[in-house]
């Protein structure tokens, strides 16, 4: 199967994901229509540098609520997801839903992007933050975490920028960055203690 058939397969107007998007897009509802904006606002990667200035008071106020290894993990994991993402968007050449169906098919609400779609990088920074610091924590710390990336990637959907499959993508591709991250950060957790228990 060519690209071209596997776009229209699941990027085509016959598609699955093409009508879900419009079903999303064209809801308009007053009150989603002023908070997804917002949502997807809070979502983007450019605002790392907070979210990290964030992690480091609740670290300063409280090491058991925040330790020092959920920060080294979310930077390292920030890098490698955005990295990944901008290799994926890359390879894919997936069009923006505005490029693709035309500015008179879909509901923009805020800017409008001209970069590839193939995964949502709102997707994939906001599942990796909710997977890398909810990992090993409880449920009252995953819930709301994860509950807050569905919001972002649903709320790319909303506002235009993204068909579902994107997100989803994105989703699994941010998921799947934290996870690698913290696995390496647990590896070498293991490494120096097996090294320290050798020297004495």
């Amino acid at each position: 199967m060519t690209g071209a058939q596997l776009y229209q397969l699941f990027y085509g107007s016959g598609s699955f994901n093409h009508k879900l998007f419009l079903a999303v897009n064209h809801a308009a509802l007053p009150f989603l229509d002023v908070v997804m904006p917002g949502i997807t606002f809070l979502g983007g990667s450019q605002l790392v540098y907070p979210y990290l200035l964030l992690l480091a008071i609740l670290y300063a106020v409280d090491k058991r609520l925040m330790p020092a290894r959920y920060l080294a993990v979310y930077a390292a994991a920030t890098i490698l997801s955005l990295g990944v993402e901008a290799l994926l968007k890359d390879f894919f050449h997936v069009p923006r839903p505005v490029a693709a169906i035309g500015l008179e098919g879909v509901r923009v609400l805020g800017h409008v992007s001209r970069s590839f779609s193939l995964p949502s990088g709102h997707a994939v920074f906001s599942f990796m933050t909710a997977f890398v610091l909810g990992y090993g924590r409880s449920l009252r710390w995953k819930a709301p975490l994860f509950t807050c990336a569905v919001l972002v990637a649903w709320s790319r959907i909303y506002v235009g920028a993204h068909y579902p499959l994107d997100v989803a993508v994105g989703g699994i591709v941010g998921a799947a960055c934290g996870l690698i991250v913290w696995k390496i950060w647990e590896a070498g957790e293991r490494f120096i203690s097996h090294r320290r228990k050798g020297l004495e």
